[in-house]
C-alpha cells in the first residue's frame, strides 16, 4: 500500500513539472494581440524604437529606424527600410522573411487602427547577425 502511494506522488510531481515546463515554454515563443490581414495592411511609419544586436550595439530612437515605414500589402509584400519582402500574418505575429536569408518576426503587442506597438526580433543568415527591440508605429 505504501508503495501505491509513493508511485502516486512521484506520477502527480512528474506531471506538474511537465505542466510548468510546457508553461514556461510558452513564454519563450509569444504571441501578439489578434489581428486580422485586414488591420495591418497599409502604410506605417516608425515613431519610436530601441534595439540591441548580436554585435553588443543599442540604441533608442535614432535615424536610422525613426521615420522609416513600414507598407504591408495585401498581395502577401511588404517594403521596409526599402527592402522587399513577403510577410505572414498568424497569431498576432507578422513575419517578414526575403530569398536572402532575412528573416523579422514582429510580435504585435497592441494594435488600434492608428498605432501598432510591437516587439521584434531578426536573424540575417547569411550575416550570422540578430537584431531584437521594441517599435511604434503610427499609420500614414
Amino acid at each position: 500500500m505504501k508503495m501505491k502511494k509513493l508511485k502516486n506522488v512521484w506520477l502527480f510531481l512528474s506531471f506538474i513539472l511537465m505542466v510548468a515546463g510546457m508553461a514556461s515554454c510558452s513564454m519563450d515563443d509569444p504571441t501578439g494581440v489578434d489581428v486580422s490581414r485586414d488591420d495591418i495592411i497599409g502604410t506605417w511609419k516608425v515613431t519610436a524604437n530601441d534595439w540591441t544586436n548580436s554585435e553588443g550595439e543599442s540604441g533608442r530612437n535614432d535615424p536610422e529606424h525613426m521615420g522609416q515605414t513600414l507598407s504591408v500589402k495585401s498581395g502577401g509584400t511588404a517594403l521596409f527600410r526599402g527592402e522587399s519582402f513577403n510577410w505572414t500574418l498568424s497569431k498576432g505575429v507578422l513575419t517578414l522573411s526575403d530569398n536572402r536569408g532575412r528573416n523579422i518576426r514582429v510580435v504585435i503587442l497592441s494594435y488600434t487602427e492608428e498605432e501598432i506597438q510591437a516587439s521584434y526580433d531578426c536573424t540575417f543568415e547569411s550575416e550570422m547577425y540578430t537584431e531584437e527591440g521594441n517599435y511604434t508605429f503610427k499609420r500614414v
